[in-house]
């Protein structure tokens, strides 16, 4: 079956691939909680006949909303890029230039 409102659902998803990707985390959990909203209505208008189908998809969305909180813990957790590279650069410098002076 489709549906507008299953259409929305699947783009919603779209949109959630893509703010995780390009890491617009701030914005994934309001298309999280759009997108829950969606599943709502859709459910609301099922058909009994739908209710497979339904069925798969909920559990669809709760291996993603799993997915996308294991992600966006793992992303809190790594310092930001732009100064590790640059720490461990200084740090390097300074042990070559601890050797050369201490003629080692």
């Amino acid at each position: 079956m489709t549906s507008p409102v299953a259409d929305s659902i699947m783009a919603a998803t779209q949109k959630l691939v893509q703010q995780a990707m390009s890491g617009q985390w701030h914005e994934v959990p309001k298309t999280v909680e759009e997108r829950r909203l969606l599943l709502d209505r859709l459910a609301a208008s099922a058909a009994p006949q739908d209710q497979h189908w339904l069925s798969a998809l909920r559990q669809a969305m709760v291996e993603s909303d799993a997915a996308v909180q294991k992600m966006a813990a793992a992303v809190a957790t790594v310092p930001a890029v732009e100064s590790t590279p640059a720490a461990a650069d200084t740090d390097a410098v300074s042990a070559v230039m601890d050797m050369i002076t201490k003629g080692r």
